[in-house]
């Protein structure tokens, strides 16, 4: 059933028995009969438009109209005069209602679930500019999916953006409707609507498992500058721990409880459905180089001294802006997308895994020293690659 059936599907059969509804010219167009056989019928014109929207004020005014014909004795004109008919909702006006509606909902959020400026920006400010664009417009969508249909025109051939963009909506008009009363019947997305626009998820993508040669390449290609040296040095610490982007932002040196050297110990507690992971202890791998010799980094006694400065990461995906931006890694990603495979800033880990798996520690070392559990690891992460099986041959 398609929704404008649904809604007059359901004005219908909310009228009292003998009392029918149709569309007369665009108008809710009322016809009573009583008597034996029905023979007596009157009709009025109700002032609502035949819209999904007029609905629930439409069905209050024929309940009161019921009310005053069969139980106070008016015939329809008289009892359509004496009730006032209630002033149907409206939706906000182009000029001015949505956007503030925009910014009553980015407020709402930010009381239920806080949500970081990064964040805002890209997985609701593109979405929500874009609809109030589009109610702005002389050819305005009327209900929510025609609304959703327009939103993900530019992110069409995007699965994860279209995802983000529904999602997006959804949650919006789901806070019109239950806070500030735009018509249910009009801008509830539902569900089939969601599954349908939201398209089939974007297909898993291989991440790429860089090779320490390559690592040490890219290294080699930035410059002789205090900020490149940053980076640098942010670059060695993912490649030498294994570390995620974000947990550059939680490391401290302590000392070994064994040695009582400088050891480095990573606080961050990734969330991971209702769990967390617990702070960990680090393992350093060390790289080899085209040479087959261990490129040996003291990253550990350097930040001990104070001696490793660390670029600003305060935005999420700043390691990524930053990669992107080298010549080296775009060379490097063209490789590997050519071969199929991913080239992103979590590719230092699966380098990382698959040194530790070569060296042969044992699996649960490798998963306590990356902050995972096994099923994490062996569902993600690089094992083994084709050439160690030449190897052996």
């Amino acid at each position: 059933m398609t929704a404008t059936a649904k809604w007059i599907t359901r004005l219908r059969s909310s009228c009292p028995k003998g009392w029918s509804v149709r569309n007369m010219r665009g108008k809710i167009y009322l016809s009573v009969r009583s008597g034996a056989g029905g023979k007596r019928a009157s009709t009025a014109t109700l002032p609502l438009a035949w819209a999904a929207d007029t609905v629930p004020e439409a069905i209050s005014l024929i309940a009161e109209l019921q009310q005053r014909v069969d139980k106070e004795g008016f015939d329809l004109s008289d009892a359509l005069n004496k009730v006032k008919a209630p002033v149907p909702s409206k939706s906000p006006s182009v000029a001015s209602e949505w956007p503030d509606l925009v910014e009553k909902f980015q407020t709402d959020l930010q009381v239920i679930s806080p949500v970081k400026p990064v964040s805002w920006e890209r997985n609701y400010a593109p979405f929500l500019n874009r609809i109030i664009e589009l109610m702005a417009s002389s050819t305005a969508p009327i209900n929510a999916r025609s609304l959703a249909v327009n939103l993900i025109e530019p992110w069409s051939e995007m699965p994860t953006n279209r995802g983000k963009a529904i999602k997006c909506l959804r949650l919006f008009l789901d806070f019109a409707v239950e806070v500030h009363n735009l018509p249910a019947e009009s801008w509830t997305l539902t569900d089939r609507s969601i599954k349908q626009l939201r398209g089939a998820k974007a297909e898993r993508r291989t991440v790429a498992t860089i090779s320490d040669v390559e690592i040490l390449r890219l290294l080699d290609s930035l410059a002789d500058s205090d900020a490149a040296n940053r980076w640098r040095n942010a670059i060695k610490m993912m490649a030498l721990y294994g570390l995620r982007p974000e947990e550059l932002n939680h490391l401290v040196v302590k000392d070994h409880p064994e040695t009582s050297k400088p050891a480095m110990y990573c606080t961050y507690q990734k969330v991971c459905n209702k769990s967390k992971t617990a702070p960990r202890w680090l393992m350093p791998l060390p790289l080899k180089n085209l040479a087959g010799n261990v490129v040996d980094w003291n990253l550990a006694g350097a930040m001990a001294i104070k001696q490793l400065p660390m670029p600003p990461l305060g935005d999420k995906y700043a390691v990524k802006t930053f990669l992107d931006r080298q010549n080296v890694w775009t060379e490097l990603r063209e490789k590997y997308e050519e071969c199929g495979e991913w080239l992103r800033p979590y590719s230092f880990r699966n380098s990382y895994s698959l040194r530790a798996h070569r060296i042969g520690h044992r699996n649960d070392v490798i998963c306590m020293a990356m902050g995972h559990s096994l099923s994490t690891h062996e569902s993600n992460y690089e094992w083994a690659r084709s050439d160690s099986v030449l190897e052996h041959i």
